[in-house]
């Protein structure tokens, strides 16, 4: 098998997918493609692909497709792409609603063609060593998850980002699904949610700014993720750490570091490797090396979108849940 033809649409979160598909040995980068012809231009002229402000007009020059444009965007683009026989990397969610999340991913099979949810975090190699360790025994049983993802997003009122239709939801669907994912991944199968979403500090955005989910965990696990885009400051020990019997381990903020904390000390598990260039594409060109090699191989990816509904209806499971009111 030559090359695969790629082309990346939308290049706000899909500038990192193109430089990581200009680097691939895998990858003939065709296309760059945005409603922003100067973008496209730009990026078109450093990576030495064409450019273009519309993406069907491209279809027949490429095998794949990036999509990594408004969420309210991905269920038509993803059918359309599908349906001309493309695979397809779509950035989350897979879709906003459970009905086109199942249309898509029935397309695609009914099509024989690959399906990938770009979770980019799911396939950092410090994801891969904390599941490695969580899963080995070696720390016990798993007790309790805190996950931090707390940030601060200049107000953009009036933009698909502030509307909740457009988005699918709030902070903890836009963003907040990468670490529900993870937690999923880490964890195993949940028995129990509840959320809090709040729009103080974020009332630019139709939902919340601010989310609290709990989720219980079949094994007994708890987990809480705390996600947010209105925390002008902010402190926290990690992005993530877990709890179990016989120690502790801990994801730094670097999403590159692993420790373990046991009676013995602290451990570092993993760290980034020093010959590790900084680059734009440093932590994406993981997932995407990952869904060329499955279109190669036809092997399903690992974040198909089976696997993303999980962690989608989990989220829509915590929107609905209701809190009990205090009467005091």
């Amino acid at each position: 098998m030559g090359k695969i033809r790629t082309a990346v649409v939308g290049l706000n979160m899909g500038l990192a997918h193109a430089h990581a598909f200009k680097k691939s040995e895998r990858s003939d980068l065709r296309w760059v493609v945005d409603l922003d012809e100067s973008k496209a231009a730009k990026t078109a002229e450093e990576l030495g692909c064409n450019y273009t402000t519309d993406w069907t007009k491209i279809l027949d020059d490429v095998d794949a497709v990036s999509l990594c444009t408004p969420h309210h965007l991905h269920a038509p683009q993803a059918l359309q792409a599908i349906a001309a026989g493309k695979h397809v990397l779509l950035e989350k969610p897979l879709a906003n609603s459970e009905d086109d999340c199942l249309s898509v991913v029935q397309a695609a099979e009914h099509k024989g063609v690959t399906l990938m949810m770009a979770y980019v975090v799911r396939y950092l190699p410090a994801i891969r060593i904390l599941k490695e360790a969580v899963d080995s025994g070696k720390y016990g049983k798993p007790i309790s998850a805190q996950v931090w993802v707390q940030g601060f997003l200049n107000p953009m009122p009036g933009t698909w980002f502030a509307s909740k239709e457009k988005l699918g939801g709030g902070v903890l669907f836009s963003h907040g699904c990468h670490y529900i994912d993870i937690l999923l991944y880490l964890l195993g199968e949940p028995a129990r949610v509840a959320q809090f979403g709040t729009r103080v500090g974020t009332e630019w955005m139709e939902g919340e700014g601010t989310s609290h989910g709990i989720i219980e965990f079949k094994s007994g696990a708890l987990a809480h993720l705390v996600s947010s885009w209105g925390m002008k400051y902010t402190n926290t020990p990690a992005i993530c750490q877990i709890h179990l019997t016989e120690g502790m381990l801990q994801l730094n903020s670097d999403l590159w570091t692993v420790e373990a904390v046991t009676g013995k000390g602290t451990t570092t598990l993993f760290e980034r490797p020093q010959e590790l260039e900084s680059s734009i594409d440093v932590n994406v060109a993981f997932e995407i090396e990952h869904f060329l090699q499955c279109i190669e191989t036809g092997n399903r990816p690992e974040t198909d979108g089976h696997e993303a509904l999980k962690s989608h209806r989990t989220i829509w499971a915590m929107d609905s849940s209701a809190g009990v009111q205090v009467t005091l």
